[in-house]
């Protein structure tokens, strides 16, 4: 705990699991510097009662992954909270109705981590078209030199489900290595926006995108709507030598019928860095496939950036108090 004046407005850093806040010291200067107490909780809350607990005569909560849910309970059970500080730009974890409702401020750090999060899904559609993982493997541990017959990225078709800013970065750096690509925008443009991905993209209505990638690229907000967007229907139009990448959040695919289709043969492989429940289940079946690359919902990871996505929502944190 940060402790300057206990009278002031509380912040609580709610779910800092990896430490992103405390470890490193021109952060804990910054913290210091705003000069009110700060509660600093170093694992996800495991339910709404925990978060409730955690946030008890709180005025701003600092939430930093996806899985803290501030959900209507929460905020009609805390008087005191007046600002919902995200880090990150999504906000599907959030009740805005709720807080809106209580005049809770919610703010984000808008395209704070497109690049990162671009970079990341690129280097899982190499990763896993190049089986760069297994062969790694096989040389480190089965002491083989192998031979592994692998596609080109060039000439292949990337869909893209999802028009905003890290959708649009993929599909010029996909565009860049020679791939066709087709967006299928799930959120209505504006023509101006349409006449602008029309510069490196074909956009297309996503059953045309379904049926004819060769890599499936994720990277939509997660809705009422858009949750399991890829569902069985969808999982039958895809080819069975295509490939899905999830980017955005784990709830857009149904994770039990994309398993059973990467075990039968309807697609050929997926590159995951969001699971419907994380972290991933220690049990989960995903884990034993060799088509199925994983990560730890890493992709907005990139130290360049962490440093200042931080000091912006320390702004967003200061002009709120």
């Amino acid at each position: 705990m940060i402790v300057n004046d206990i009278n002031m407005e509380k912040i609580v850093i709610i779910d800092d699991e990896t430490e992103i806040f405390s470890l490193k010291t021109e952060i804990s200067k910054a913290l210091n510097s705003l000069n009110r107490e700060i509660d600093l909780y170093y694992s996800r809350p495991e339910d709404t009662a925990e978060i409730i607990s955690r946030l008890k005569d709180t005025h701003t909560v600092i939430v930093t992954k996806a899985t803290t849910k501030i959900n209507n309970d929460v905020i009609e059970n805390l008087p005191s909270l007046k600002h919902i500080a995200v880090f990150g730009t999504a906000l599907d974890h959030i009740d805005e109705n709720a807080a809106k409702r209580n005049e809770v401020v919610i703010s984000s750090i808008p395209n704070s981590f497109t690049m990162s999060v671009a970079e990341h899904t690129m280097a899982l559609m190499f990763s896993l078209i190049k089986k760069i993982p297994e062969i790694n493997n096989r040389i480190k541990n089965n002491n083989e030199w192998p031979s592994e017959e692998v596609d080109l990225i060039n000439g292949k078709t990337i869909g893209i489900i999802g028009s905003g800013l890290i959708g649009e970065q993929v599909a010029k750096m996909a565009s860049s290595f020679g791939m066709h690509v087709i967006m299928s925008p799930v959120m209505r443009l504006d023509n101006s926006r349409i006449r602008t991905i029309e510069e490196f993209a074909e956009v297309s209505d996503i059953n045309l995108l379904l049926e004819n990638s060769d890599v499936i690229s994720i990277h939509t907000k997660l809705t009422t709507e858009t949750k399991h967007l890829i569902d069985n229907e969808e999982i039958s139009k895809i080819k069975s030598n295509a490939i899905i990448i999830n980017t955005a959040r784990g709830s857009l695919i149904n994770q039990s019928v994309l398993y059973d289709a990467l075990i039968t043969g309807k697609i050929a492989g997926a590159a995951l860095d969001v699971f419907e429940k994380e972290p991933i289940e220690k049990n989960s079946p995903l884990k034993g496939l060799k088509n199925v690359l994983l990560t730890s919902h890493n992709g907005a990871n990139s130290k360049e950036l962490i440093l200042e996505s931080i000091n912006n929502l320390l702004k967003n944190v200061k002009q709120n108090l």
